[in-house]
This record gives C-alpha cells, structure tokens and sequence, in this order.
C-alpha cells in the first residue's frame, strides 16, 4: 500500500503542498499531508490503472497543489498568514537587507548609505505580508548582527593571527558580509514558495 506513495508523480504532488503551506502551524501541516497520504491511497488502491494517466487522474481529483494549500491556509485564523508580493518588490527589500555592510565601506557616504538602506529594508520587510514574524525576526538579526559580530571575529582573528592588521579585517568583514547574505537568501527562498 505504502508504494503507491513512492509514485514520484505522488511524490512531487505531497512535496510541493508541503512547501506551499509552509507557514502553516506545524501540526496542521502534518495533519493536513497525513489526510493527503491516506485519501492518495485510498483512492490508488480503487483506481483501475497505476500507470501516469491514472495517478495523474486520482491527483488531479484532489486539486491543484496551489488550491489545496490557499484552502488550508484560508483555515488559519488571525492577519498574519502570508501573501506574495511582486517579484520586483520583493528583489527591493531583499538587496535592501543584503547591501548595508558592503555600502558601509565606500568612503565618505558609505556610512550614512548603509545605514539608510538597513533602515528602508528593515521597514519594508516588517510592513511586508509575504513573511512571516518569524522570518522577520531571523532576517532582521542576521542583517544586524554584523555590528556585533564584526568586532568579535576581528578580535578573534586578531589574536589568532597574530596582531591587528588589514588582513585580519579583510578577513573579518568577508566573514560578517555572509551574514546579511544569508538573510537575504532565506527571504528569497521563503518568498518564492508562495509563488
């Protein structure tokens, strides 16, 4: 019985409402995929054909991922379900949040730049509906963190190295420079799942 699920149309099927409820509580969502595995069963074990065109048919009996997911997650209660912004404005706040650091070492207006952009980035991910809190609260450590954390892996580089010197901020600052770039990945990859 447990093969049909091994089908890779099943498969692809079962993954992909997985990643578009993926800002459903953690319970619903499983509760939501176990419902799908055993309605897929069920209605494999009754299909007259296991071939493409009848798993395809039993699939497309349940719906499209995209419908099954925006049911589930018109379910959830409360404002804070996400919704998808533009692919332009999204790319808007995700360099926002990735470009403060690298901005901050042009000279004479790289400081007051960098600043600026964390600034509008920051407001426009909080203001954003297509993230969640939680998404915001991790981006918006991970884009600030460099202002901890780059004092920090100087000093350690500092004493590994053997003394302050440019090498060791160079060092430094390509290690904290990761740190907004992940950020930024993470909102990108979050966002394109409600796509």
């Amino acid at each position: 019985m447990t093969d049909t699920l091994a089908h890779p149309l099943v498969r692809d099927y079962l993954s992909s409402v997985e990643a578009l409820t993926a800002a459903l509580p953690e319970l619903h969502r499983r509760e939501l995929l176990a419902d799908l595995r055993e309605h897929i069963e069920v209605a494999l074990a009754d299909a007259d054909h296991l071939d493409g065109d009848g798993v395809r048919g039993v699939l497309d009996q349940l719906g499209a991922p995209g419908e099954i997911a925006a049911a589930a997650l018109a379910e959830e209660p409360g404002d804070d379900r996400p919704v998808p912004e533009s692919g332009g404005r999204t790319a808007v706040t995700v360099a926002l949040i990735a470009v403060p650091l690298p901005a901050a070492l042009v000279p004479v207006i790289g400081a007051p730049l960098g600043l600026a952009a964390a600034v509008v980035g920051l407001v426009r991910l909080w203001k954003s509906p297509q993230w969640s809190r939680r998404e915001k609260r991790e981006a918006t450590l991970l884009a600030l963190s460099p202002v901890l954390v780059l004092p920090v892996v100087a000093a350690v580089l500092s004493v590994v190295l053997g003394g302050l010197s440019a090498r060791t901020v160079t060092i430094a600052l390509l290690v904290t420079l990761a740190l907004p770039v992940v950020a930024a990945a993470r909102l990108v990859r979050s966002a394109a799942r409600l796509r």
